[in-house]
């Protein structure tokens, strides 16, 4: 691929998976060449035993992906550094076009996709999220009479 082709970024996170992945499939149909990308995050990584079993099953996961992925005639761009830094290094690399990923619902990841989204927006790229790892999200699930569930029992 030509460097100044566009491309569209998939940043994989929590789904380390090529089906039922609505992320990807997203990006798939944007019509341009998708680049998959996973990122090391050393603000989480650096709170985890290298021993740790989610390390391992990362680790693990990543190796499925990569050949799922070289089965079918692409490959996984793995960066080990923050979010920011990352994606300055893949909008060096590549012309982006769009990034698309999958919602993470975790505090730290809410403020670390605002900032990103805050950063691509700076250079006219946007950032697509989409739901896939819940069934619904806040604010979907309503009372009969109006309103949102307030206590879970």
């Amino acid at each position: 691929m030509l460097p100044m082709t566009p491309v569209v970024l998939f940043w994989f996170r929590r789904d380390l998976r090529l089906h039922d992945n609505a992320g990807l499939y997203a990006a798939l149909r944007s019509g341009l060449p998708v680049v998959p990308v996973f990122i090391f995050d050393p603000n989480i990584l650096s709170a985890l035993d290298v021993e740790d079993r989610r390390v391992s099953f990362i680790h693990a996961a990543l190796a499925k992906l990569q050949s799922e992925l070289a089965a079918a005639g692409s490959g996984l761009q793995v960066l080990h550094a923050p979010p920011a830094d990352a994606f300055d290094t893949l909008c060096t690399r590549y012309r982006v076009a769009a990034v698309y990923t999958n919602r993470d619902y975790e505090p730290y990841a809410r403020d670390r996709d605002r900032a990103i989204a805050a950063q691509l927006a700076g250079q006219g790229i946007r950032l697509h999220t989409f739901k896939d790892q819940v069934l619904h999200e806040e604010g979907e699930v309503q009372k009969q009479g109006g309103g949102y569930y307030q206590v879970y029992t």
